[in-house]
């Protein structure tokens, strides 16, 4: 840099180094700050509570409802692509959280091999989310009513339950419903609740209100999905 000597001319001078001043305190939360913040976010999780159980029910009726209706739909496929007929079972587990806290409703898809004349299955037990049952016996539900023959049962992967837990429905060549095989009765509901430890009743939660029908088409095979309030 050139600057103007005293008395005239000019001479050069380099600038002066600025140092820049680093502080020596290391940045961060003082223990009192952390115990607010932790006080603070525990107050707002205590408030959301009663807001976000509400979501709970709903949500788990709605994942079942997906479950059942893919199941279906992949048996009913599966039926037509394959030529040989196809049977959705469905498990009403029995017991109580209290005695059995892990049992879930179950599906499995089983494909008949007409060469043998044996079942074979086509996935495992497909678990329904915790606390939603399969629910038809107030509704004349043939699908949870009817049950499989002892040569399906013998197909069946493990853990394999006795024949009057289970309930049947079979697709045809061309995904038409061949069993229940009456004209009335293709339905079943999903619900929220317990199931008696003799399997006989099944206990709904009203605080969630209502619960899905699932119907199938005798001809078609293609199932329809509404939602039912119970009060």
């Amino acid at each position: 840099m050139k600057i103007l000597k005293k008395g005239g001319g000019l001479i050069n001078e380099k600038p002066a180094k600025i140092h820049k001043i680093i502080s020596s305190g290391v940045l961060g939360f003082s223990l009192l700050e952390v115990l607010c913040v932790t006080a603070i976010i525990s107050i707002l999780v205590a408030l959301a509570g009663p807001s976000l159980s509400g979501f709970t029910s709903p949500l788990g009726r709605k994942g079942a409802v997906t479950i059942v209706m893919n199941t279906l739909e992949q048996a009913r496929v599966s039926a037509i692509e394959t030529g040989e007929e196809v049977v959705v079972l469905f498990w009403k587990k029995n017991g109580t959280p209290a005695t059995n806290p892990d049992e879930q409703d179950s599906m499995v898809i089983l494909r008949k091999n007409d060469t043998t004349s044996t079942w074979v299955p086509i996935t495992r037990w497909i678990k329904l989310p915790k606390g939603i049952l399969f629910h038809g016996e107030d509704l004349s539900s043939l699908i949870l009513n009817s049950q499989p023959d002892a040569n399906i049962l013998d197909s069946l992967p493990t853990p394999r339950p006795t024949q009057s837990q289970l309930g049947i429905l079979q697709f045809t060549t061309s995904g038409a419903v061949n069993l229940p095989s009456s004209t009335t009765g293709l339905h079943m509901a999903l619900t929220e609740g317990q199931r008696a430890p003799d399997g006989t009743m099944a206990v709904k939660k009203q605080k969630s209100g209502g619960q899905e029908i699932i119907s199938l088409a005798r001809y078609t095979g293609r199932a329809t999905m509404d939602v039912v309030t119970t009060n």
